[in-house]
This record gives structure tokens, C-alpha cells and sequence, in this order.
């Protein structure tokens, strides 16, 4: 396990709608499995109690306007790690399905420099990792869906991922402010995958067990899940027509947010 040096700082991020049920153990369990962190909770124009909740249990918390998908809620806990200097970005999700301590392990493989991207994959060296029966299996559709990205993500980069669509994830600072530039607004993993590739970052993947949410019902349908499944395909299919981008300096919150309009 990496010790972390006490000089880098390091931001756990919580993209959060309406898990006002589950997001106090989320936040919970990752101030008790990374002490030292500081964690943030994106309050994605929840209706219930979410931010309130998040507060009270210890969690820095920015809250947007009104519902604007999880897109948005990724981007805004880039802009908010880069603009504030953060040396290390981890994200989960705030359903609960990601254990923390899982995270710490994902976060370890960047804070030891052999990487700027390492995700969490479900899928990765399953015959040596055996999934746990009471682990998070996806739904028939979404399940279709990773294949398909999975598929063209690896044509599209160049390089082969198994968890295309997984937020269990950690970024160094670089790619904390590539991040934070435009997302897509369903499955941003795909476009951030493929744009980091395209930029020369380096990613891994290890294997990771996930498990249900603890609160409430996703609020993606099958019906829902087919349409978000075939904006990002169109979304991959253009992406990967764009050329290497100018990596953004790191700059005010105020400027970044002008160019990410």
C-alpha cells in the first residue's frame, strides 16, 4: 500500500441525485477508510434532503442549480479539485455500490506514479478474481451496453478497457484538469477514456468488487439506459475524429468555468 506524503493533497469526490438514504454511509465510510481526505459531495439538484444529509456527515458540499446529469456532476468536482490544487482526485458514486475501501486501492496505484488514470473495473482478471455473490451485477441493458463500449472504446483509443462506464476511478492532477474541460452528459467515462488516451495519459485498470445500492432505486430505466446507450455511441464516434488537445494551464475556477460553457 502507498503511503501518502503528507504534502499532497488529496479530494474525494461524491456525484450525488436524491441519495439522501444513502449518501451519510457513503461519505461515512470514506472519511473512515482515507482519513486525512477531504470529501466533497456534488448535490445534482436533489429534491430531498441529499446536501443536507452530506453536511452533517462531515462532507464538503456544492450543490448545482437544478438537475443536470451526471455529466455535470462529474465536471464540477474536477473544477472544483483543480481550481482548489488538488494533488490526487478519486470519485465514487453516491448509491453506495463503491466500498471505499476499494477506492483507497485505486487511488494507491496513482499516488505511486505508475499512472494518471486507474479505474476500478468489475470485469478485469475475472477468472482471478471471482465475483462475490451478493456483488453488483448489472442490468441485461446495461450489461449490453458495456460490451458495446467496451468494443469501441478500446477501436476508437487504442487501448483495450474492460469497465468502460465504471466511477470508481483516481486521476492525478493532470488529469484532474483535463477532466474538468466539456463532458458528455450521459456515461462521461467514455468521452474522459477516450480523450485521455488520445492525450498520452497513462491508465490502468485493477479489479475491484462493487456491490448494490443501499438506498433507493436508479432512476435509469431500460428504456432510459437504450437512449443514454446510443448518445454515447454517437458520442464515442465523434470523439474519436478529434484531434490531441491543448492541455489546459491551471488556472482560476472563474476562467476554467468560462471555457467549459
Amino acid at each position: 500500500m502507498c503511503t501518502e506524503n503528507p504534502l499532497m493533497r488529496t479530494l474525494v469526490f461524491i456525484p450525488a441525485f436524491n441519495e439522501e438514504g444513502a449518501i451519510a454511509t457513503v461519505v461515512g465510510d470514506v472519511r473512515t477508510e482515507l482519513p486525512g481526505v477531504d470529501v466533497l459531495v456534488v448535490d445534482d439538484g436533489s429534491t430531498d434532503g441529499t446536501a443536507a444529509v452530506a453536511r452533517a456527515a462531515g462532507a464538503i458540499v456544492a450543490s448545482l442549480p437544478f438537475n443536470q446529469g451526471i455529466g455535470a456532476a462529474v465536471q464540477t468536482g474536477y473544477l472544483f479539485a483543480g481550481s482548489a490544487g488538488y494533488d490526487y482526485v478519486g470519485r465514487v458514486d453516491g448509491d453506495g455500490q463503491h466500498p471505499a475501501a476499494q477506492l483507497l486501492r485505486v487511488l494507491d496505484k496513482v499516488r505511486s506514479g505508475d499512472c494518471d488514470v486507474c479505474i476500478g473495473s468489475r470485469f478485469y482478471d475475472t477468472h482471478l478474481h471471482p465475483v462475490d455473490a451478493d456483488a453488483y451485477k448489472p442490468v441485461l441493458t446495461r450489461r449490453v451496453g458495456i460490451v458495446l463500449f467496451r468494443w469501441l472504446l478500446s477501436r476508437t483509443s487504442g487501448q483495450r478497457f474492460t469497465d468502460p462506464t465504471s466511477g470508481l476511478c483516481a486521476v492525478n492532477r493532470r488529469g484532474a484538469w483535463l477532466f474538468a474541460y466539456r463532458h458528455a452528459p450521459d456515461y462521461p467515462e467514455l468521452e474522459l477514456l477516450q480523450r485521455a488516451a488520445r492525450q498520452g495519459l497513462r491508465m490502468t485498470e485493477i479489479a475491484v468488487s462493487m456491490r448494490p445500492r443501499l438506498a433507493g432505486k436508479s432512476s435509469i430505466t431500460p428504456l432510459k439506459s437504450a437512449y443514454f446507450i446510443f448518445k454515447a455511441l454517437i458520442i464515442c464516434s465523434v470523439g474519436s475524429l478529434r484531434k490531441r488537445e491543448n492541455e489546459l494551464p491551471e488556472q482560476p475556477l472563474t476562467e476554467l468555468r468560462e471555457r467549459s460553457c
